[in-house]
């Protein structure tokens, strides 16, 4: 598994069709042409870094202790479910992403050389999971769904060779990329029977068979052995084929390829593909796309071409998409399926609402016989004005000064000023338009000036900064504490701030925001110090002043990360008991609270605000999540519970996004109470199970 590739040829449009991956901007991507399978050429040595979080498709809720793999690098998700990861640079990265209870991941991510990449990762929950001898085989069956495999009497080996264990777990997982194509391991991209290039493939569903033995030896057919496997039928098309090639995903080369066939079965609305297959992967049934071209280009607001942009498709009436990368005079040519219609535009991951967001205007393409030509470029939009320093250099009387300041977003061609109501400049200085200050300065002292940025389409930022002028021979004060050093709820902090320059006696302060629960500054010491009691992201400005004449003052924006206890987990003063009423045998009849802060990063539009542990059913985990929503109505608490027995094929789920409602569940986070009364936690959406009746009060510590 850790010999992920790069694949990094860049090809013509129609080949290099990929799928719209896992919640990232990718660039298109081919085989190599060889009748082996088309292993991609290695990637650039010098890499980059992959920043994103992963997340459970069911709740939204982070999915921490996963597994993230680059052919460079491994990182583990942190309580927030985030990762930060070393990988080859290369237009077309290969990510695994793996965690028990979920389907495998295989993002795929451009990378830049020396720069960093985001990436958002949706795990599917396993459909199912079922102990099965090898002796005898088995068929395996997802609940409520056609998915199902039928595994031969002793037809599983070890993938690595030796002698196979007595029982293994079969895990079984649908995809349907109808629902939601970032879900598509590598995208959608194969190679036919055949060999050659790689092409545009349309899929009609996915399937994933993951056998391991209780060392998580991974197991697949033995030689001469078959398994018949059923795909329920995923696809935004009205005339699904009846007959349809599978494909197998390969995790090294990072591509479907084609290996038997599959007929379509079953009544609507639980039809499905059935075929025979050799060995256990990702399986696919899916049809060679017949594709157009889209020919375009991409202008930005001033009407400049935007080259090396990610242009993506999407189908309308098919299940598939498609990328490409505009030339350097911000042309393209990407593909669609042949007399059907496709989203088109740009496509950015955003980490605050954890989804691609268009960054241009988007067209609808289609339905085409022949290739179309876009008659108005796309215009990629500006992003937010905002200026970037986040403090100004002090001077010294008689010494030549010189400060560029800097800005990002909106439309370039920026004019800077001194916004209204601003003070002056210390004299002898003066800003140009262009965005520099410069000068002599005459006389030392303090002064608090606002900055304007004015862009060529008329918007504005503005941002307020201090400027110290000293006297001769004295150095300006400045703080040279770069960052802080992060914190864990429960263990006592220090971190000592420093600052040169200035004369006298140097006091310390928070000009704006606040520090953590529990830590306290000492303004005389320049000392951080506490107790951190919750965890969380706290920005906040310090200022520095001198007891010279003039006094000089210095500031500076941190922000202090708090984490829970144990990786993310913090002891709290969790406790209360739920009774568990109307539950099958398998359960256990009492969930107890340890009131654990497993998190308190945010997703949007449910901000995560705390996520606790309990013990119930154990060994599986149990969560209560509860969650702030911030939008345009104000923050409103919910919460979403999920748990399930101790054989992990029974779950229950309520709350948030399209989980039915925690009705009865009244949670005060002042004072740490969580009150259930009569909650009826359905079956969770790939288990027949019967409905749960909660009842109780948890307590947790007040956040």
């Amino acid at each position: 598994m850790g010999n992920l590739r790069a694949m990094g040829k860049r090809c013509r449009a129609v080949a290099n069709v990929v799928g719209l991956s896992v919640m990232v901007a990718l660039v298109a991507g081919c085989g190599s042409g060889s009748s082996g399978g088309g292993a991609a050429p290695p990637a650039s040595p010098v890499g980059g870094t992959v920043m994103g979080q992963v997340v459970s498709l069911a709740n939204s809720a982070p999915v921490s202790g996963a597994t993230v793999k680059t052919d460079t690098g491994t990182a583990t998700t942190t309580a927030d479910g985030k990762f930060t990861v070393p990988a080859p640079a290369g237009d077309r990265i290969l990510l695994h992403v793996e965690m028990n209870g979920f389907a495998e991941a295989f993002p795929v991510v451009r990378v830049v050389s020396g720069q960093t990449s985001n990436l958002g990762v949706k795990l599917v929950p396993a459909g199912v999971t079922e102990t099965v001898s090898v002796a005898a085989g088995d068929t395996v069956s997802v609940p409520n769904s056609p998915a199902r495999v039928t595994i031969p009497a002793a037809g599983l080996v070890p993938q690595t060779g030796g002698t196979p264990a007595g029982a293994v777990t079969v895990s079984l997982t649908p995809i349907n990329p109808s629902l939601d194509t970032n879900l598509m391991p590598g995208g959608f991209n194969g190679i036919s029977a055949g060999g050659g290039m790689a092409q545009p493939i349309e899929s009609f569903g996915a399937l994933l068979v993951d056998i391991r033995d209780s060392a998580g030896a991974r197991y697949t057919l033995a030689g001469g052995k078959t398994a018949t496997i059923r795909i329920p039928l995923g696809t935004n098309s009205t005339n699904p084929p009846a007959t349809v090639p599978l494909w197998f995903f390969d995790e090294i080369a990072g591509v479907w390829k084609e290996e038997g066939t599959a007929t379509l079965q079953g009544a609507a609305p639980e039809q499905y593909y059935e075929g025979t297959v050799a060995h256990f992967s990702y399986w696919n049934a899916d049809l060679v796309l017949e594709s157009i071209s889209v020919t375009g280009c991409v202008k930005d607001a001033n009407g400049h071409p935007v080259a090396v942009t990610v242009v993506q498709t999407e189908g309308i009436d098919y299940t598939g998409g498609a990328i490409a990368v505009t030339a350097p005079d911000g042309t393209f040519s990407v593909a669609v399926r042949k007399n059907s219609r496709a989203k088109l535009g740009l496509f950015e991951f955003d980490l605050q609402t954890f989804d691609f967001v268009p960054i241009s205007n988007t067209v609808t393409v289609g339905p085409s016989a022949t290739d179309i030509h876009l008659p108005n470029c796309l215009v990629k939009k500006p992003g937010p004005l905002t200026i970037t320093m986040a403090a100004l250099t002090g001077g010294n009387v008689g010494v030549a000064y010189n400060q560029a300041l800097a800005a990002t977003g909106g439309v370039p061609g920026y004019v800077w000023s001194l916004n209204t109501g601003s003070n002056l400049l210390p004299a002898g200085l003066a800003l140009n338009p262009s965005g520099v200050i410069t000068g002599t300065p005459t006389s030392a002292g303090t002064t608090t000036i606002i900055i304007k940025v004015t862009d060529s389409a008329g918007a504005t930022a503005t941002k307020t900064f201090t400027l110290t002028i000293a006297a001769p021979n004295v150095q300006p004060l400045t703080i040279t504490t770069a960052v802080l050093p992060g914190g864990t709820v429960g263990t006592a902090y220090h971190a000592q701030l420093a600052a040169t320059g200035g004369t006298g006696v140097k006091t310390w302060s928070i000009s704006s925001g606040t520090l953590p629960a529990g830590l306290s500054l000492n303004g005389a010491t320049g000392v951080i110090s506490g107790t951190p009691t919750v965890p969380g992201v706290a920005p906040f400005t310090l200022r520095v002043q001198d007891s010279g004449t003039p006094q000089q003052s210095a500031g500076q924006q941190f922000t202090l990360t708090i984490i829970s206890a144990g990786g993310g987990g913090g002891t709290g003063t969790g406790g209360g008991t739920l009774t568990v009423s109307d539950a099958p045998a398998s359960v256990g009849g009492t969930f107890v609270s340890n009131g654990k802060v497993v998190s308190t990063t945010g997703i949007s539009p449910v901000y995560a605000i705390a996520w606790f542990e309990g013990s119930i059913f154990t060994p599986h985990g149990e969560e209560l999540v509860i969650g702030e929503d911030r939008g345009a109505g104000g923050p409103v608490l919910n919460a979403t519970f999920v748990a399930s027995d101790t054989t992990g094929t029974s779950g229950w789920t309520c709350g948030g996004g399209f989980l039915p409602p925690c009705n009865g569940l009244t949670i005060n986070r002042t004072a740490g109470t969580a009150t259930f009364s009569n909650v009826v936690l359905p079956p969770g959406l790939t288990t027949n199970a019967p409905p749960i009746t909660l009842n109780g009060t948890l307590t947790f510590t007040p956040f």
